[in-house]
């Protein structure tokens, strides 16, 4: 008969799938999360490798929002991040889009396509009439937007 010894499990590795589901789908637990919150724990950066500090450190605007920048100590200043309206207002922006699907890689592509479609210009003619009939007037042509 085995013994009845307790083994310890060894720790779960998530797949990149997992975590990209997490990062993209709608029905991710993020989307109803309060990410500002999460973000903002210390332990959240503690587990990070310092490769993905560094990532995430170099994204930031300028160093006003870093402690010890230029350091292999450098991290966060999660206490002036919590009072910081642009970091409010991203995070609440980051999970209405989650939920809203606006991660998911078909919804990406199209939206880069038309991104794509209107640098080149393809809806001018209609951005014109749309200007045009919202103001009833007639756009003089040297107003009206051409990128070829």
């Amino acid at each position: 008969m085995p013994s009845r010894e307790t083994k310890k499990k060894a720790p779960v590795k998530r797949s990149k799938r997992d975590v990209e589901r997490l990062l993209t789908s709608p029905k991710s637990p993020l989307a109803t999360a309060d990410l500002r919150q999460i973000l903002s724990n210390p332990l959240a950066w503690s587990v990070l490798e310092r490769q993905e500090k560094d990532e995430i450190l170099a994204l930031f605007p300028d160093k006003q929002h870093i402690i010890d920048a230029d350091t292999a100590e450098s991290r966060p200043d999660f206490t002036r991040l919590m009072s910081d309206d642009s970091f409010r207002n991203d995070c609440a922006a980051y999970t209405e889009n989650l939920e809203a699907g606006r991660y998911d890689k078909e919804w990406l592509d199209e939206a880069w396509a038309a991104h794509d479609r209107r640098k080149a210009g393809d809806f001018d003619g209609h951005l014109d009439a749309k200007f045009e009939d919202e103001w009833d007037v007639e756009l003089p042509e040297e107003l009206k937007v051409r990128r070829r």
